[in-house]
């Protein structure tokens, strides 16, 4: 008789072992396939959603776990649905596990998440102005209307004077010239593609640091030139707005040879950093 109870109690914990290691697996699975539907033209990507809890905690995954920002963002988007909200409490070795079990599962899917965030994340290092008091909101897609109704690629910088000529302009990260000189929306810009695929666009700079021409090499922190107030309209023209900087970050996809995201959360998360290591 007891005999025939151990026995059945080495079955039911053998059957529960069984459903542990399938649940496990199809949970994997399912995570997995997340990373082929995920939608990198779509708005829920293009938002860069991340929160303020995000940002030291992806500074110090990416410092724990050796992965760059681009990589521990593709581990957790099977997670989040691109609302970067925190880590999820993910610790070095989970997100370690989690990058295997991907490659293992789907690196088509992996490698490709961590291309689209990686050239948006992956090579900024400095804070566009230099300067202190440089003020910025969350004003991505905002209505704009120069040039007929459209929405605001990008985030714009305000200096605490309207100064033009006076407040530097620094590149975020290394990278080549790509556009140069004049455009109606833009005045004075410089565009730059860093090493992992973003473009990074400067516009309404008052003046250039030196003679920029395409294919120049730049590094991270080198002055690109000076904030000013051109653009909107004919080469040359000036104060139809107050000083700005207006920063765009635009990447290549499958579908999309130019696509914005938001730079916000890019500008929130550099300044944690650039403030984590001057405090360090």
């Amino acid at each position: 008789m007891k005999r025939d109870v151990a026995v059945c109690l080495s079955f039911l914990l053998f059957l529960a072992a069984c459903c542990v290691q399938i649940s496990s697996r199809m949970y994997q699975t399912a995570a997995s396939l997340g990373l082929s539907r995920a939608d990198f033209d779509g708005d829920a990507f293009r938002r860069m959603q991340l929160g303020e809890r995000m940002l030291p905690a992806l500074q110090e995954s990416c410092s724990t776990a050796k992965l760059p920002p681009g990589e521990v963002l593709a581990v957790l988007l099977p997670f989040t649905g691109f609302r970067f909200l925190d880590t999820r409490g993910m610790t070095e070795k989970e997100l370690l596990s989690w990058k295997e079990i991907f490659l293992r599962q789907n690196r088509t899917g992996y490698e490709r998440a961590a291309a689209c965030f990686g050239a948006v994340w992956n090579d900024v290092v400095c804070f566009p102005v230099p300067e202190d008091g440089i003020q910025y909101e969350n004003s991505w897609m905002f209505e704009r209307t120069y040039g007929g109704l459209r929405g605001h690629e990008g985030t714009d910088l305000m200096p605490p004077q309207n100064l033009p000529g006076y407040y530097r302009v620094v590149s975020m990260t290394d990278g080549v010239v790509e556009k140069i000189g004049w455009l109606p929306k833009g005045g004075w810009r410089i565009g730059i593609r860093s090493p992992s695929g973003g473009y990074f666009y400067y516009a309404h700079l008052d003046s250039y640091s030196r003679d920029f021409r395409i294919g120049d090499t730049v590094l991270a922190g080198e002055e690109l030139g000076r904030m000013g107030d051109t653009g909107y309209g004919e080469e040359g023209t000036r104060g139809k707005f107050d000083v700005h900087l207006h920063l765009g970050i635009y990447l290549r996809t499958q579908e999309n040879e130019e696509l914005s995201v938001n730079p916000y959360w890019v500008l929130r998360y550099v300044s944690h950093h650039s403030s984590a290591i001057a405090s360090g």
